[in-house]
């Protein structure tokens, strides 16, 4: 009997310590509970009424508006593919190769033909493998790939067709540009000097042509110059020549592996890619700011002076101190006499300045640039047949991008 009443004993007193311990557990997690709780709004006491503000929260959420939809021609820029050419086709536009009708050479080598006959006007830019073998038409090959990447862009000269079926040369056929280059333009004495307005405008397409390379498709151009960029009949610029392009950035000791050629002309050429052999996209922001320095001057970047007088050494290297030192004055074209914007010219000097900086890292990427551009200059932009509007369709080329 005593060991019975031990026993019950012993079970209710564990009964009362489970309880006991269930309880405090309970109240624990309560209490953890109230913690966590938001407290709720303080208000104050003698606060005034508004109501507007009130009503207007009683009123059911606005729709929040959408953006219009782009145009049908921006939304999905498309473009029909380039089509292929026999090699008999390619003769037959050419007039058999006739070297008297060339009208130029690209970075890699080819001869470009004029087409004005038999349908829209294009040029014709022939390769030939004999005496480079390999390495003519690797570069044939990548400039190639790149056109057809890049597809359409309205500041880029676009690809119509190609050859690439002959086992000696192959051919690309691309967008006739009448208009001649940017550097006849602005010094041969036979050709009248573009007026500010123009060159600004000019220099927008450029940029905006080296912004799409750079962040739609990832391309560095390789070889701005004055003489790649192409008027068309109205007097709109197009960047042309991918023979010098590569993707990304690279050293210049896997540049024959990858079909890249010296990035640069005279002049245009990055001094950290001389020095280091690393191209980059910095290297054509290098170019534009040699190309914004001869826009603004008239002078050439190398070679032959311009209407200063001056030779015999790179213009940014003749022109970078005086700028730093007494900004523009005495520096922009003679030619322009007083039509010119003496603010944009002073904004436009001090783009360059950034451009050329002797470290890539110091330099602003090209989307920095043409958005630059487009607002120091915005007035001489604006006031081009179209200006305002053509910014816009840029823009809305971008988002569609």
């Amino acid at each position: 009997m005593d060991v019975a009443m031990a026993l019950a004993t012993v079970f209710f007193c564990l009964l009362l310590l489970a309880s006991a311990a269930i309880s405090l557990l309970l109240l624990r997690l309560c209490l953890a509970a109230l913690r966590r709780a938001p407290a709720p709004a303080a208000r104050a006491p003698y606060a005034a009424v508004d109501p507007e503000a009130a009503a207007r929260a009683a009123a059911p959420p606005a729709v929040p508006q959408q953006e219009p939809p782009l145009p049908a021609a921006w939304a999905k820029p498309k473009a029909p593919e380039p089509r292929r050419l026999a090699w008999r086709e390619v003769e037959a536009l050419t007039g058999g190769f006739d070297e008297a009708a060339v009208v130029g050479r690209g970075g890699s080598g080819g001869a470009v033909i004029p087409v004005l006959a038999g349908g829209p006007p294009a040029a014709v830019k022939v390769h030939r493998w004999c005496g480079g073998g390999e390495r003519r038409l690797g570069a044939f090959r990548r400039e190639l790939d790149l056109l057809r990447r890049v597809g359409r862009h309205p500041r880029l000269v676009a690809l119509l067709a190609y050859s690439d079926d002959h086992e000696e040369g192959g051919a690309l056929v691309l967008e006739y540009m009448p208009g001649g280059t940017l550097a006849d333009r602005l010094h041969h004495a036979a050709t009248p000097p573009l007026t500010w307005r123009h060159r600004m405008r000019v220099l927008h397409d450029v940029a905006a042509a080296l912004e799409h390379l750079h962040d739609a498709v990832s391309i560095v151009h390789g070889d701005v110059s004055a003489s790649n960029v192409l008027l068309d009949a109205g007097g709109r610029a197009r960047l042309c020549d991918l023979g010098s392009a590569c993707e990304g950035t690279f050293s210049a000791a896997v540049a024959p592996a990858r079909g890249a050629a010296a990035v640069g002309s005279p002049g245009y050429a990055d001094p950290f890619f001389l020095r280091t052999g690393i191209v980059s996209k910095k290297s054509d922001v290098y170019g534009f700011g040699v190309l914004l320095l001869e826009a603004l001057t008239g002078s050439p970047a190398a070679g032959a002076p311009g209407p200063d007088g001056v030779g015999g050494q790179y213009l940014a290297a003749r022109v970078l101190p005086r700028v730093r030192a007494a900004g523009v004055a005495g520096l922009v074209d003679g030619r322009l006499g007083d039509g010119y914007d003496a603010v944009e010219a002073g904004d436009v000097a001090r783009i360059a300045v950034e451009c050329v900086a002797p470290q890539p890292g110091l330099r602003p990427t090209m989307a920095q640039v043409r958005a630059a551009v487009a607002e120091k200059a915005a007035r001489s932009i604006a006031a081009t047949d179209g200006g305002e509007s053509d910014l816009k369709l840029l823009d809305l080329f971008r988002m569609a991008s």
